[in-house]
């Protein structure tokens, strides 16, 4: 297998700078370029990168002696200066001298070809890699860690059981009897099911919770926004109408990732442009997972304020009454009809932080951060091909022969096998890998 190297540190300047090589070329390449020639396995060694006499930079090295490395094969990290130049420059040195580049995620497919962890895992270490809070990283670390390969192999140990079971049926039919089959395999299609609620409950930390915030002109969204992102992100003034598009700021909440959505005032317009931009609020509030509805609480409710919470009847929401320094004059009691009421003066930041507070026991129930999950549409989509089968199973067992409930259990045990990759085709593992940094 080719010898492949690449940078593993993001662009830019820093202080430590890392380019690896994997294969069996990697001591014999970097011996060529580097003053120290006995490499103890897994120590770091101090010296010089010298090539045509000059040297490059001062260095650490350190070799990894397969199979006892991150790919399983013969690896050296080479810990240069963290400028751009200097990694590159010995990149190329080491392709000058035999080293291929490596492809996306390549040294973590070689992980993986060579048994050191299953594809779950290794998708499990593009998710600490992309990962935004450290409740998120946590998810990925506890799969990267096996949890989920565990969990998934306990399943795999039943359907093993079963469609022994089933072979020993087909033999001698007189041997147990369907119910006690039947029971198992909803046992086996539960616990699958129970992946699947997980999934759901780590939804928020995964992929973040979408916060619109929407109401009619003059409320002060546009004000909230700026103090929940403590930016000055939005234009505020006394012109109703001033906010014509989406403005949208993420925050990190109490390990959520929120991205607040700032809209265009609702209200009744001829003006083409802010009718464009209320088209938009409306969409946003539609496909957001919270609505923050303002109301302004110097005035009486109007005809716009009516709209928009018949408009968002069934969404998941809190009304936000503002301006309460100026003095509370809408009816409470009318708000409290279409929802949760809540009261704060953004001018004077007085209740702003209490209804993130709020927002955030409102979906909290929904929310498992100790839950290890499945965490992509590949797992999902395999387990629910795998719940399919048991269900089939399930209807089988009362009318057709055991040669066929096997086949339903060993389609269940097929589909669940392939989330770790087992058996799993070229292009599902080019798939997986396809969007990995170059470096891991």
């Amino acid at each position: 297998m080719r010898t492949i190297a690449a940078i593993s540190t993001p662009p830019g300047r820093g202080g430590i700078g890392i380019v690896r090589m994997s294969g069996d070329e990697s001591l014999e390449i970097v011996k060529k370029i580097f003053t120290k020639k006995n490499l103890t396995p897994r120590f770091m060694h101090y010296g010089k990168i010298v090539h045509e006499g000059r040297t490059i930079d001062e260095v650490l090295v350190c070799f990894f002696k397969a199979p006892q490395s991150y790919t399983c094969e013969d690896m050296v990290e080479i810990y240069c200066h963290g400028g751009y130049t200097s990694c590159m420059f010995i990149l190329e040195i080491l392709q000058e001298l035999g080293a291929q580049l490596a492809g996306p995620g390549e040294f973590t497919k070689r992980a993986f070809l060579n048994g050191r962890i299953d594809l779950l895992e290794a998708e499990a270490v593009e998710g600490i890699i992309n990962s935004e809070t450290k409740e998120e990283q946590l998810l990925y670390t506890d799969v990267l860690g096996g949890k989920l390969t565990q969990k998934l192999d306990e399943v795999l140990q039943k359907l093993v059981y079963l469609i022994s079971e089933c072979e020993a049926k087909i033999d001698y039919p007189e041997l147990g009897d369907v119910d006690d089959m039947k029971d198992k395999i909803a046992e086996i299609k539960d616990d699958l099911n129970s992946f699947i609620e997980d999934e759901k409950r780590t939804a928020y930390i995964r992929e973040g919770l979408s916060l619109a915030i929407i109401g009619r002109p003059n409320v002060g969204k546009s004000s909230l926004l700026n103090a929940l992102s403590n930016k000055n992100r939005a234009i505020v003034t006394d012109i109703e109408g001033t906010t014509r598009d989406m403005i949208e700021e993420v925050i990190n909440y109490e390990g959520l990732n929120i991205k607040l959505i700032d809209t265009a005032g609702i209200r009744k317009t001829d003006e083409i442009i802010e009718q464009e931009g209320i088209r938009l609020s409306k969409e946003a509030a539609e496909k957001s997972n919270f609505v923050i509805v303002m109301i302004d609480g110097s005035k009486p409710l109007k005809s716009e304020d009516y709209e928009i919470l018949e408009f968002i009847a069934e969404k998941e929401k809190i009304i936000l009454v503002n301006k309460s320094d100026i003095g509370i004059v809408v009816d409470t009691k009318e708000l409290e009809k279409f929802g949760d009421v809540a009261f704060c003066s953004v001018k004077n930041d007085e209740g702003v932080r209490e209804v993130m507070a709020t927002i955030k026991d409102k979906i909290v129930s929904e929310v498992d951060f100790d839950a290890t999950s499945i965490f992509n549409l590949r797992q999902r989509a395999l387990i629910n091909s795998a719940i399919g089968e048991l269900k089939q199973a399930l209807i089988d067992v009362d009318v057709m022969p055991f040669e066929i409930v096997e086949v339903d259990l060993r389609e269940a045990q097929e589909y669940i096998s392939m989330i770790l990759g087992v058996n799993a085709s070229e292009d599902i593992i080019d798939q997986v890998f396809k969007d990995f940094c170059v470096g891991k």
